[in-house]
């Protein structure tokens, strides 16, 4: 038995996790999210950008864990409040406002996960894929926010 090297794995994971934002991205902009369906596209994706924000944000506070530096407390402080203002944002806001949240947020996760990998905290090929991921992301739930 041939084993997955886990570099592939998390590759394929991390793509995987694109196909929600780009299906109601293109759902919301054709116009079929915005049709008599059964499910509102817009919730399903108010919804999954929650999860996936809070997901990695959880990676965040991993990463603190081994950390006795300057790092600690401020990966501990953005684990936990990058969710907490996400999940007010998503109570509070209209769908256009919460995506927009959405998008800020990937962006400073992106942003920490940056400065963990310039202070030779995480791995290159895991930054250059959160790059890819994030660039994506980022304009998948900037479509959905104008088309919906």
């Amino acid at each position: 038995m041939k084993l997955i090297p886990s570099q592939s794995i998390m590759s394929f994971l991390t793509y995987a996790g694109l196909i929600p934002f780009l299906f109601g991205a293109v759902l919301l902009t054709t116009g079929v999210g915005t049709q008599n369906l059964s499910i509102n596209i817009q919730n399903l994706l108010s919804v999954y950008g929650l999860v996936i924000s809070s997901f990695l944000a959880g990676t965040v506070w991993g990463q603190q864990v081994n950390r006795n530096s300057g790092f600690q407390l401020y990966l501990l402080f953005c684990s936990n409040a990058i969710p907490l203002a996400l999940w007010a944002a998503f109570v509070m806001l209209s769908f256009t406002s919460l995506m927009i949240a959405y998008v800020i947020a990937f962006l400073v996760l992106l942003l920490i996960d940056y400065q963990l990998n310039q202070n030779g905290m995480s791995n290159d090929n895991y930054f250059k894929l959160r790059l890819r991921v994030t660039f994506i992301v980022v304009l998948a739930i900037g479509i959905s926010a104008l088309a919906g």
